[in-house]
C-alpha cells in the first residue's frame, strides 16, 4: 500500500513535468473553428482565431472594448483583462474608444445586444470587443505551482450584428522545480510560492491579452526590431558587382587572405543589405565554422529579414563559443521579443544591461519586455535609465509613456507622448509622432492638454506626410 502511495506521488510530479515541457514550446497561432476543442488546447502554448470573409474585405477602422464577463461566478475578476486587451491595443495605431467613454453609455441590467449598440451609436465605432474569461486558477503541489487564465473574444460589427473575429486563449505560467537536493527543494518552494503573486497574476493577464491581439489580422502588436535599433540612412555606394560576383572573384585567395576579406566585407557599406550580408556569413561559416564574427553577423541579418527563429538558434550557437559578450545576449533577447516571448527576452537583456558599459538600447529592449509582461514599474525603471544614457529618443518616450500609465500616472504619460511627438516633429518622424498621437487618444489622455495644442499638433503629424 505505501509503495502504491509512492507510486502515485511520483507519477503526479512526472505528469506534471511532462506538461511543463509540452508548454515550453513557442506560442502557435492556429486558424480554425474556435467552437473545436483539442488535447492540446490547455497547454497554453496554442491561440486559435477565426476571422470571417467580412473581415477580410472591410477590417475594422476603429475598436472599443467593452466590460467582460466571467462564466462563472470564481473566474472574476474582469477588469483586469480589458484593461490589458485596451493597452495593447493602443500602439497598433487603430482608433480605439476610451474605456471610460464606453462605461458612459454601459447598463448593467441590460443584455450584450443592446449595450453594443448603446456604445456603438453613442461613440460612432460599428466594431466593438466582447468576450468571457472561462478560466482561472491558481494551484500549488509542494515546488510547483500554476497560474492559469483562459477566455473567449470577439469582434462584432454591430450595423450587421455579425460577429467578424474570434478568439480563444489559455494563458499558462508554471513554477517551481523537481527538488534533487534540499537547497533546491527550499528554492523550488520560494518560487513556486512566488508565483502565486499578483505580479505572476498580472504576468498571465498580460500574457493572455497580448497573444489575443496578436492574432488580430493586421493587428499584431506593432514594435519592430528596427524600433529597438534604429538605422542611419545608408549613403549611396557602387552595386555594379553583386554579392555572388565578389565571392566569386575572391574565392580563389588563400584562407588566411579569404579570411581577412569576408570579414572585412561583413562591415562594408556595399553589403548593407541585410541579404548580402547572410550570402557573406553563410560563405564565411563554411569556411570556418567556428567564426563568432560570421555567426553575429548571420543571426543579426535575419533578425532584420524576419526570421527570429533562424537568429536565436544562431545566437545560440554563438554564446556557446562566447559567452561574454553583451551584443550576443542583447541579439539573443531582441529574437525572444520578437519571438513574442518577452519573459524569456529579459534574462538575456539583463546580462547585457549588467555588462561594465551597458548601452541605452539594452534598456530600452527591457523596458519594452517590461511593459508586455505588464511589469511597469520595472519597465519605467529601465527606460528612464536608458534615457539618461541617450536622451530624447522618440521610441522611448513612447515606451515611458506606456509604462506611465501602467502606474496611474497620465499627467506624466501626457506629458511624455507631448514630447515625443515634438521630437519626432523636429525630426520629420511619422511613425513615432503618428503613434504617439494615436496612443494619447486611444489612452484617453486628450484633456491633460489643450485642444489647441492638440489640434496644431495633429495638423503639424499630418503635413509630415507630405513632405516625406
Amino acid at each position: 500500500m505505501i509503495y502504491s502511495i509512492q507510486s502515485s506521488k511520483f507519477i503526479s510530479v512526472i505528469t506534471i513535468w511532462v506538461v511543463v515541457a509540452i508548454s515550453g514550446c513557442a506560442t502557435r497561432y492556429v486558424d480554425r473553428d474556435v467552437d473545436k476543442v483539442t488535447a492540446t488546447d490547455s497547454f497554453g502554448d496554442v491561440v486559435v482565431f477565426k476571422s470571417a470573409e467580412e473581415f477580410k474585405t472591410k477590417p475594422p477602422v476603429c475598436l472599443g472594448v467593452l466590460p467582460l464577463t466571467a462564466t462563472k461566478k470564481e473566474f472574476e475578476p474582469t477588469a483586469d483583462l480589458r484593461k490589458a486587451l485596451h493597452a495593447y491595443l493602443a500602439p497598433t495605431g487603430i482608433s480605439l474608444v476610451p474605456l471610460q467613454r464606453i462605461d458612459q453609455k454601459i447598463k448593467p441590467n441590460s443584455n450584450e445586444v443592446v449595450n453594443l449598440k448603446n456604445v456603438s451609436t453613442a461613440t460612432g465605432c460599428d466594431t466593438l470587443m466582447t468576450g468571457e474569461i472561462t478560466e482561472r486558477q491558481t494551484r500549488f503541489w509542494g515546488v510547483y505551482s500554476e497560474v492559469k487564465i483562459a477566455a473567449n473574444v470577439r469582434i462584432t460589427r454591430v450595423s450587421t450584428g455579425a460577429v467578424i473575429w474570434r478568439g480563444k486563449h489559455i494563458a499558462v505560467i508554471r513554477d517551481g522545480g523537481l527538488p534533487i537536493n534540499p537547497i533546491s527543494i527550499i528554492g523550488g518552494s520560494i518560487s513556486a510560492g512566488m508565483n502565486l503573486r499578483d505580479e505572476q497574476i498580472t504576468r498571465t493577464t498580460n500574457d493572455l491579452a497580448r497573444r489575443l491581439v496578436t492574432a488580430i489580422p493586421n493587428l499584431k502588436y506593432t514594435d519592430k526590431d528596427s524600433d529597438l535599433i534604429a538605422k542611419p540612412a545608408a549613403a549611396p555606394v557602387d552595386k555594379s558587382q553583386s554579392v555572388h560576383a565578389y565571392i566569386t572573384s575572391i574565392e580563389s585567395h588563400q584562407a588566411p587572405e579569404l579570411m581577412q576579406e569576408l570579414t572585412v566585407a561583413l562591415t562594408d557599406e556595399r553589403w548593407s543589405d541585410p541579404k548580402d550580408r547572410l550570402v557573406l556569413s553563410d560563405y564565411l561559416l563554411k569556411k570556418d565554422p567556428q567564426n563568432t564574427t560570421a555567426m553575429f553577423a548571420n543571426a543579426t541579418a535575419r533578425l532584420e529579414i524576419s526570421q527570429p527563429e533562424e537568429s536565436l538558434a544562431m545566437t545560440n550557437r554563438l554564446l556557446l563559443i562566447d559567452n561574454k559578450d553583451p551584443e550576443g545576449h542583447f541579439l539573443k533577447g531582441r529574437a525572444l521579443l520578437q519571438l513574442n516571448k518577452p519573459a524569456e527576452a529579459t534574462e538575456p537583456i539583463l546580462k547585457a544591461a549588467g555588462s561594465e558599459n551597458p548601452k541605452a538600447t539594452y534598456f530600452t529592449a527591457l523596458g519594452l519586455a517590461y511593459n508586455q509582461l505588464g511589469n511597469h514599474e520595472y519597465a519605467l525603471a529601465s527606460l528612464t535609465r536608458s534615457l539618461k544614457i541617450e536622451p530624447d529618443k522618440p521610441y522611448v518616450l513612447i515606451q515611458q509613456s506606456i509604462a506611465y500609465v501602467g502606474v496611474g500616472d497620465e499627467a506624466e504619460a501626457a506629458v511624455t507622448l507631448k514630447k515625443c511627438m515634438v521630437l519626432s516633429i523636429i525630426a520629420k518622424d511619422h511613425r513615432n509622432a503618428s503613434r504617439a498621437l494615436s496612443i494619447l487618444k486611444s489612452m484617453d489622455l486628450m484633456e491633460q492638454m489643450s485642444p489647441e495644442e492638440l489640434n496644431a499638433l495633429e495638423i503639424k503629424i499630418g503635413s509630415l506626410l507630405t513632405t516625406l
